[in-house]
């Protein structure tokens, strides 16, 4: 008579089927409870925060310094004279030679420059000619020095011949340096050295003449 025995009203087998109701209840409070207990973590839990990304450093472009070209310093022309030179000039210029040059007035026919200052160092024991130093100048004609040289060279003159032409610098001034080669009376041959510098609107001639066999013995 077991399966008619009753507790608090109810048969074993519904008691069963109670019982295990109740357990299926508390699995699925269980479960739900750890899910709530998970969604109110990320609740509380700070918002991610956007980090943004690394910019770049600029870095300022300093430029290289640059070092300015120096102008050579003339040395004083004083340093220049060899001993025993000696002095010639006029109120326009003045140049140093050898003690055995000697001053000439210039013959103005002679040449369509004017010649400011012209000394001799008369015939040697090697030359019977003499050999000549002038300093000379006349108002340039052209636009430019290398245009008036040009003019200059392309008629030097019967029996001349231009040996050389170039660009120098004489302490520190930009000259143009021409050497001629030319025939004397009697046959000799002479070289004529010009320095040609240009001061403004005038030109300026430092010519050197003498025999070849002298010329570069000097």
């Amino acid at each position: 008579m077991t399966q008619n025995r009753r507790y608090l009203g109810m048969t074993p087998q519904q008691i069963a089927i109670l019982g295990g109701l109740v357990v299926l209840v508390c699995l699925v409070f269980t479960v739900a409870g750890c899910f709530f207990l998970q969604g109110g973590a990320n609740l509380l839990a700070p918002a991610p925060q956007n980090t943004l990304p690394p910019q770049p450093t600029w870095t300022p472009h300093v430029l290289p310094t640059l070092t300015p070209t120096e102008t050579p310093t003339p040395v004083a022309y004083e340093l220049l004279i060899p001993q025993d030179w000696v002095q010639f000039k006029t109120e326009l210029v003045e140049i140093w030679l050898p003690k055995e040059f000697k001053k000439q007035k210039p013959d103005p026919s002679e040449s369509a420059m004017t010649t400011d200052l012209m000394m001799v160092r008369f015939s040697s024991e090697t030359s019977l000619n003499p050999m000549i130093v002038m300093v000379s100048y006349e108002p340039m004609i052209g636009g430019s020095l290398d245009a008036y040289v040009d003019a200059f060279v392309s008629d030097p003159g019967e029996d001349v011949l231009v040996a050389e032409k170039g660009k120098v610098s004489v302490n520190t001034v930009e000259a143009i340096r021409i050497v001629l080669e030319m025939r004397l009376e009697g046959g000799d041959i002479a070289n004529d050295l010009v320095y040609i510098f240009q001061d403004g609107s005038t030109i300026w001639y430092v010519q050197y003449i003498a025999q070849i066999n002298e010329f570069y013995a000097a």
